[in-house]
């Protein structure tokens, strides 16, 4: 007899001990920018984006979360690609926030369409956003970006902040392109209350192109013009960003340094891609295939089993990339 999900849901660990309690869901391959370091234009040669049949529906994903929340996950961040691209956005929101085991549903985009879409998601369940943002002078966002619509991803955070949404703004260092707009990203934490954190480029797909600024570098720069960072108070699974307070700041500035610090040790998330492969490791290839698994008939309790089992062979050490796909194929 099935087993009730209030009695599966329990903590869920690896082999060495570190308790996974964060699922990343790539709900769709497709976006609406061309970034450079995970998307890039290339003339003749558009985006093979996935067909419509290899991406899991919208009852899949569910079925998948459910099985997942039992098993131990926490909190669910829905990325892309670019997750607003999917109409049914709101209703897989509403949905995973319903289960009973699931603390967070957040959401990683990059602003275009979110100021429009806002209002139906937090009354959806929505419990945070992150926007990225690599650079508030529009010719510089184009270079990065593939086109200007940064005006929209600031309207985008507005909305979200008018609504008492939590916001992270993300910013990638791109050498020799936004070095200029690191401090004025930083600047948006003393007027606004977001966390403006810089991520290290991780050399997968087009990150390949561009050697990574360490972020010891950005937070020099940072104290230079701002003054002396605070440890600030660590959050409820924070992650690996590390969080500092600025004297008369709203906000905060964090710094997620994965590639010249590393944070396998306390790794703590697995991740979906948009046709159902299971990564343990962001640089490791999918270790597993749920669409598979659903689509053969397998419930929620048996999917929760085999992804406790999976989970044991999460690797130890991501500083080895053995990933092949870009980044818009594994998911933000």
């Amino acid at each position: 007899m099935d087993m009730p999900e209030a009695a599966m849901s329990k903590i869920l660990k690896d082999s060495l001990g570190r308790t996974i309690d964060y699922l990343r869901i790539s709900v769709t391959d497709r976006c609406s920018l061309r970034c450079i370091y995970c998307m890039p234009e290339v003339p003749g040669s558009p985006p093979a984006f996935l067909p419509e049949e290899e991406l899991l529906t919208t009852e899949e994903w569910l079925a998948f979360a459910r099985a997942a929340a039992m098993a131990g996950i926490r909190k669910i961040r829905l990325t892309g690609g670019e997750p607003l691209m999917r109409r049914d956005l709101p209703e897989m929101v509403r949905s995973i926030s319903a289960l009973p085991q699931v603390e967070q549903v957040v959401m990683t985009t990059n602003g275009v369409g979110l100021a429009r879409n806002i209002d139906k998601l937090k009354a959806a369940g929505l419990s945070g956003v992150n926007v990225s943002l690599d650079s508030l002078d529009s010719g510089c966002y184009r270079q990065i970006a593939g086109s200007d619509r940064m005006e929209e991803a600031l309207e985008g955070i507005r909305a979200c902040l008018a609504l008492g949404l939590p916001v992270k703004i993300n910013c990638v260092p791109v050498r020799g392109i936004n070095d200029s707009q690191w401090i004025p990203l930083a600047a948006l934490a003393k007027e606004w209350p977001v966390q403006v954190r810089f991520i290290e480029m991780m050399p997968i797909g087009g990150g390949k192109a561009f050697p990574p600024v360490e972020n010891s570098r950005i937070r020099e720069l940072l104290e230079q013009e701002f003054g002396p960072m605070t440890p600030a108070p660590a959050g409820k699974r924070q992650g690996p960003a590390q969080v500092w307070k600025v004297h008369g700041f709203a906000g905060s500035v964090g710094f997620i340094s994965a590639v010249s610090c590393g944070c396998c040790s306390t790794c703590n998330r697995i991740r979906a891609t948009a046709d159902g492969k299971i990564k343990l490791c962001l640089h490791h290839p999918a270790n597993g295939d749920v669409r598979g698994l659903l689509r053969m008939g397998k419930g929620p309790e048996e999917i929760c089993r085999w992804l406790q089992a999976l989970v044991l062979e999460k690797p130890g050490d991501g500083a080895r990339t053995d990933e092949s796909r870009p980044m818009w194929k594994i998911g933000g």
